[in-house]
């Protein structure tokens, strides 16, 4: 029994949390807000769900699908900024606050 009190408390947040979003959200061609407009919206988004039909399957295969997706632009990352960002973390932290290189570190030469 306490399974099922909790299954209808659940249900009936999750239909407030549906109902604030709906009434907070700010809409520029509609004035119709409230319980209304959330049992409209919630009709049309069943209604669209039927009449969408599912999409026909593609056969290919992963050489020709890859091939189709080939993007021209730079990498997310970059080795060369990548490279130039690991530089100036070592040097960072081979040199103190003071500005004084740290004895071994890269500005020091060996004597």
């Amino acid at each position: 029994m306490a399974l099922v009190v909790w299954i209808l408390v659940s249900l009936l947040v999750a239909a407030a949390v549906f109902l604030v979003a709906n009434v907070m959200e700010k809409r520029d061609d509609d004035d119709v807000r409230g319980v209304r407009a959330f049992l409209r919206d919630f009709r049309a988004g069943l209604s669209r769900r039927r009449r969408t039909a599912a999409p026909e399957p593609v056969d290919t295969d992963m050489d020709a699908f890859f091939a189709a997706t080939v993007e021209d632009a730079p990498a997310y990352v970059d080795a060369d900024e990548l490279s130039g960002v690991l530089q100036r973390a070592q040097e960072r932290v081979s040199t103190p606050f003071h500005g004084t290189p740290r004895p071994g570190g890269p500005g020091v030469r060996g004597v």
